[in-house]
């Protein structure tokens, strides 16, 4: 079965589904264009009187049906996440509100993406060019741990809320450098940190943070494998001979627009005394290497082999490397 005809089963599935437990409502496939041009196909299910509705991607439900999932055990499973989501979503967002300027001024913020990639889009988007790249804003309808759910700024929100493209910007910045403060950390820090969250199951909330026997690591609490790995990831660095810095945000959410954050780039630079590359990692962050002279092409090359095998295609900032500039406090590309 192809991905068309998965679709079209998983449509027909869902439907019975609704049938039977709601009301009302109908189930549609959309194609939702992602960031750069990318359409994504996905499943929605609307009720009237909803204002919105959880958008549910069936891309990797496709990949789990190829590896032998059935077509009702996963119908079952969007049917019952639409469900969970419209809760979360009733209880911690009120759309309504995005339509009345001053109860959602707090919560418009601002990221980056690629401006070619994203020309058609942006037609239809207030933005600001920045290099090769556009800021762009949204509006943070509800977060938390585990989930955000944002929606984005178009020309004609601004008409609805009688705004203008500069007022918006004005508002976007305050509200992300407030709420979203930038942070640079140690590459060995940030690889270290990914480890330890790869291992939540292996820890026992009810034995004091100690690993279980049988696990690698030993019988070791958090602070002994935090230097168990850190010490790895530290002799890691000394073969690479590369300082390496992850400048995202706080939330390391859209991160990467940090790098238009005032002074940021400029303090780093003065601390190291030179000027600093700027890999965009990913729309969430980007990697910081102070100027030790490596090869430009050997580094762009890089962003691309991990962009395009690494990343998904919606996640990626940039293709090449941006050179931060200490004596003009610019950006090259």
């Amino acid at each position: 079965m192809n991905y068309e005809e998965f679709t079209e089963h998983v449509k027909q599935g869902v439907e019975v589904y609704v049938r039977d437990r709601l009301k009302d409502g109908f189930v549609v496939i959309r194609n939702v264009l992602k960031n750069n041009g990318v359409r994504m196909k996905a499943v929605s299910i609307v009720q009237r009187g909803e204002r919105a509705t959880p958008t549910i991607y069936l891309k990797d439900f496709y990949q789990e049906y190829r590896c032998g999932r059935t077509i009702d055990s996963i119908c079952g499973e969007i049917f019952e996440t639409y469900v969970e989501s419209l809760k979360k979503f009733r209880e911690k967002a009120d759309m309504k509100h995005f339509f009345e300027f001053e109860e959602i001024r707090d919560k418009i913020y601002f990221k980056l993406i690629h401006y070619e990639w994203n020309e058609s889009v942006l037609k239809e988007m207030p933005y600001f060019k920045f290099l090769d790249l556009a800021i762009v804003f949204y509006v943070m309808i509800s977060s938390d741990r585990n989930e955000t759910a944002t929606v984005p700024v178009y020309h004609h929100n601004l008409e609805t809320w009688n705004k203008t493209v500069e007022e918006i910007r004005e508002i976007a910045v305050r509200n992300t450098l407030e709420k979203f403060p930038a942070e640079i950390r140690n590459m060995e820090d940030v690889v270290a940190d990914m480890i330890i969250d790869e291992l939540p199951a292996l820890w026992d909330a009810e034995d004091s943070g100690y690993v279980s026997e049988n696990i690698v690591y030993g019988n070791y609490n958090m602070k002994d494998v935090r230097q168990v790995i850190g010490e790895e990831v530290s002799r890691v660095k000394a073969e690479r001979e590369m300082e390496m810095y992850v400048l995202t945000n706080t939330q390391h959410l859209n991160g990467a627009a940090c790098i238009t954050y005032p002074e940021v780039l400029k303090e780093f630079a003065n601390k190291h005394q030179c000027d600093v590359y700027i890999l965009p990692s990913s729309l969430h962050e980007v990697i910081l290497i102070p100027n030790m002279d490596w090869d430009i092409g050997w580094l762009n090359r890089m962003v691309k082999r991990v962009n395009h095998e690494d990343l998904d295609v919606v996640d990626i900032l940039s293709d090449h490397v941006y050179l931060y500039r200490r004596d003009t406090d610019k950006i090259e590309y």
